[in-house]
């Protein structure tokens, strides 16, 4: 006789309304009214866990949990991590021989200014910004003279638990070629594991992408990537993350978002450029000769609201003095 599983609790609109706006309010992501199944599975064996019969029980347990541990739990829950090395190779073709050429050149003439800031924004467990650590190390050699940062974060402590242990197997390799896998990976058994000198160029920690200040800690960044995450997000909370990463940016620098993702209707502070392998987004560099102009129209500027001011302090004086000197002294009685 076949067993039934245990009677799963059914979502009232209202608890996934209560839901759904908890994780908008907290962490942006917004799960849209034909999603209650999505959320509801992504809940009910957390629920059978903690022995709670209720999803309203379960919000306040969340909501009231001051330690964040459980809200920290739920994030892991409804993010979904899928990933692999070398996703969507047509945007990494991009970056590796097209992108980071133009940013070495760059910084080669720069008075030798010999580094690079990349930050892989919602990075699950690792495998993109190792990835972006390999493709550097291959196209620059020996980076002994240069000083490279890659930032990673994530908003799931479990998946950056993941990708600081830098372990992996399985169908995440599968794009891996042979030479790679054999020069920044080291076997053992089932499990390859990406080398220290690998490792060191990536530096993870949490974020939260709903939270502005956060975003903020951020500048200068060469690159940004935040691919396949804004997907997860309303509108507004979009506009507020790709605001952060543009001012993140140095003038210049380029941001990638997913192959099937788009800025339009979000934000037109970019310019889309079209690279031979993919599109990116970019912030367009202030010109020297620009930037001088600029300067000295404001310097201009200021030199004749000086002088104006000066020159109607000055002809106010005259006017008083005149005024004054028509006026006849007052007769003293005796």
């Amino acid at each position: 006789m076949l067993t039934t599983p245990a009677e799963e609790p059914e979502m009232t609109q209202e608890e996934f309304t209560m839901m759904r706006d908890f994780i908008h309010e907290k962490a942006g992501i917004f799960f849209a009214e034909n999603r209650v199944y999505l959320l509801k599975n992504r809940l009910v064996k957390r629920m059978a866990e903690l022995g709670i019969k209720t999803y309203r029980d379960y919000f306040y347990h969340v909501k009231y949990d001051t330690s964040l541990s459980e809200f920290k739990e739920l994030m892991i829950l409804i993010t979904t991590n899928e990933t692999s090395f070398f996703r969507n190779e047509p945007q990494l073709l991009s970056f590796s021989n097209e992108v980071l050429p133009l940013l070495v050149k760059e910084k080669m003439n720069d008075r030798g200014t010999k580094t690079l800031k990349i930050w892989s924004a919602g990075c699950s467990t690792g495998e993109e910004p190792y990835t972006l650590a390999m493709m550097i190390m291959e196209k620059l050699g020996s980076l002994s003279d240069w000083r490279v940062e890659i930032i990673a974060n994530d908003i799931s402590e479990e998946v950056l638990r993941k990708a600081r242990a830098a372990e992996y197997n399985g169908i995440t390799l599968r794009n891996v070629k042979p030479n790679i896998l054999e020069r920044y990976f080291a076997k053992d058994g089932d499990i390859y594991r990406v080398k220290p000198e690998v490792k060191a160029l990536v530096k993870f920690s949490h974020i939260n992408l709903n939270e502005p200040r956060q975003i903020s800690l951020n500048s200068n960044c060469d690159t940004i990537y935040c691919r396949n995450v804004m997907i997860y997000f309303s509108d507004e909370v979009k506009i507020q993350i790709v605001r952060g990463f543009y001012n993140a940016l140095r003038p210049g620098g380029y941001f990638y978002v997913g192959h099937a993702e788009t800025l339009h209707g979000i934000s037109k502070a970019f310019k889309l450029v079209y690279l031979k392998n993919a599109l990116v987004y970019q912030k367009e560099a202030v010109a020297a000769g620009a930037a001088g102009k600029a300067r000295a129209a404001t310097g201009a500027a200021s030199v004749v609201a000086t002088r104006a001011a000066s020159t109607s302090a000055s002809g106010g004086a005259t006017r008083a003095l005149n005024l004054l000197s028509k006026i006849k002294p007052m007769a003293v009685k005796k």
